[in-house]
């Protein structure tokens, strides 16, 4: 009997270890409905949208990005339609980057429609700081992003310095 018992213990105490193990840490922005960036999304043009895009690369064991996903969630819920919001968890699967310069997360790229990268006006850039990247031969503009949280009033103001109506 008392084997049987410690039988039983072990395996109450592996699968109690296994459930601990393989809970979720956090809950990543796509659990309230947002869409989740998958690898193959990149190969269906995604910065061909017809919408204006917003690109989060976050996290669901990260706190800033945790602390800022009821106001990215929000964003999402309220310009569905008007722009297009792709959630990826980076640390889960890096290559969700597609190549973009992820260095900390959250990190934000933000494109035109057409996969044009936004470029920022004077009065916004006073207020956000954001990242600009330019191709090296040319000098042009490539790339517009933003490391750190973004509170909800700062994304609409970046999609408003678009010209999209939010």
């Amino acid at each position: 009997m008392k084997k049987i018992l410690i039988i039983i213990l072990i395996i109450l105490a592996i699968v109690g270890v296994y459930f601990l193990k393989n809970r979720p840490v956090g809950s990543a922005p796509q659990a309230a409905g947002m869409e989740a960036m998958e690898y193959t999304v990149w190969s269906d043009g995604i910065l061909s949208s017809e919408l204006p895009l917003l690109l989060d690369f976050g996290s669901a064991q990260c706190p800033p990005c945790n602390a800022m996903k009821e106001d990215l969630v929000a964003f999402y819920e309220e310009t569905y339609g008007k722009v297009r919001v792709l959630y990826a968890d980076i640390w889960k699967d890096p290559s969700l980057t597609g190549g973009l310069p992820a260095q900390v997360v959250p990190t934000q790229y933000f494109f035109l429609p057409g996969g044009k990268p936004y470029q920022p006006g004077e009065e916004i850039s006073k207020k956000i700081l954001f990242m600009q990247y330019m191709y090296s031969d040319s000098g042009e503009h490539a790339l517009t992003g933003h490391q750190g949280m973004l509170t909800k009033e700062e994304m609409y103001e970046i999609f408003r310095d678009m010209g999209v109506d939010v």
